[in-house]
C-alpha cells in the first residue's frame, strides 16, 4: 500500500514538470526562434518480489520468484528542440533569420551569449541591439552603430548607405543537444567552443517563428492535466485505505 503511494506521488511530480515545460512552450507560442523543451522520463529501478514456501511441516521452504514490480517514475532529461522554425517575413530591415543551425552573438553583463531571435532594434545612437539591449556583435568582436541605410546580404555583411560596413559574427555548434543552455530572454550559453559560420545563410525582412504547434502542445497539457489528476484520485484511495486499516488495527483487541 505504501509502494503504491509512492509510485503515484513519483508520477504526479513528473507530470506537474511536464505541465510546466508545456505551458512555459505554449507561453512562448510567438516569441521568434523560440525552441521548445521536452521532457523525457525515465523509470525507477524494478524491485523484484518473490515469496517464501512453506513446507508441509511448517517449516520455511524455497523462495520463489513472483516477478517484478515498477517502483514509480521521474525526470529522466529535459531537453530542448532545435528543430528550426517556419520564416516569416516581416518587410523590417531590422528583422533578420538564420536558415541554418547558426547563432547570432550578443555581448551581455556575463559575457557572449548567443540568440536565434533575430528581431533587433537600433537605439538612440544607432546601435545594433537585440530586444533586451544586448549589443549584436561584428566578427570583430565589435559593437554595431548604424549611421544610415542598413543592410545585409545572405553571408552576413553589413552594408550601411550601399557600402560594406562589417560583418555580423554568427557562429556555430557541433552538438546543440547536449551543450546548448537556455537563459530565458531568448539567449543560449554553449559549454564547448564554437566556430564562425562561413556560410550562415542569411535573410533579412525575415523572422524564424517559433518552433511551438500550438495545437500539439495544448493536447499533450490537456494529457498530462487528466493523468495527474487520476494520480491524485489514486492517492487518495491509497490514503483512505491505509486510514481504514489503521484504525481497524487500532481497535482491535
Amino acid at each position: 500500500m505504501i509502494k503504491g503511494l509512492y509510485s503515484a506521488a513519483s508520477g504526479m511530480m513528473l507530470g506537474l514538470a511536464r505541465m510546466d515545460v508545456l505551458a512555459n512552450n505554449l507561453a512562448n507560442v510567438n516569441t521568434c526562434g523560440f525552441k521548445k523543451d521536452v521532457v523525457v522520463s525515465t523509470a525507477f529501478p524494478d524491485m523484484l518480489i518473490s515469496r517464501l514456501e512453506k513446507k508441509e511441516n511448517g517449516e520455511a521452504g524455497s523462495y520463489q520468484q513472483i516477478g517484478k514490480l515498477g517502483t514509480g517514475a521521474c525526470v529522466g532529461l529535459q531537453t530542448s528542440d532545435f528543430t528550426q522554425g517556419n520564416m516569416k517575413r516581416t518587410d523590417n530591415p531590422l528583422d533578420i533569420a538564420l536558415a541554418n543551425a547558426s547563432y547570432f552573438v550578443v555581448e551581455t553583463a556575463n559575457g557572449e551569449r548567443f540568440t536565434r531571435n533575430g528581431q533587433f532594434k537600433l537605439d538612440g545612437t544607432g546601435l545594433l541591439t537585440d530586444l533586451s539591449g544586448n549589443p549584436v556583435m561584428d566578427v570583430n568582436d565589435e559593437q554595431i552603430v548604424v549611421e544610415g541605410d542598413f543592410q545585409v546580404d545572405k553571408q552576413g555583411n553589413v552594408f550601411v548607405n550601399g557600402e560594406e560596413f562589417t560583418t555580423l559574427k554568427i557562429v556555430s555548434f557541433a552538438d546543440q543537444t547536449n551543450t546548448m543552455t537556455k537563459l530565458g530572454g531568448s539567449l543560449w550559453q554553449s559549454s564547448t567552443a564554437y566556430t564562425e559560420d562561413a556560410n550562415p545563410q542569411v535573410l533579412q525582412n525575415y523572422v524564424e517563428d517559433s518552433n511551438v504547434n500550438a495545437v500539439s502542445e495544448m493536447i499533450e497539457l490537456i494529457k498530462a492535466t487528466r493523468s495527474y489528476e487520476s494520480l491524485q484520485k489514486i492517492v487518495q484511495a491509497q490514503d483512505e485505505s491505509l486510514a481504514t486499516v489503521i484504525e481497524k488495527v487500532g481497535t482491535a483487541r
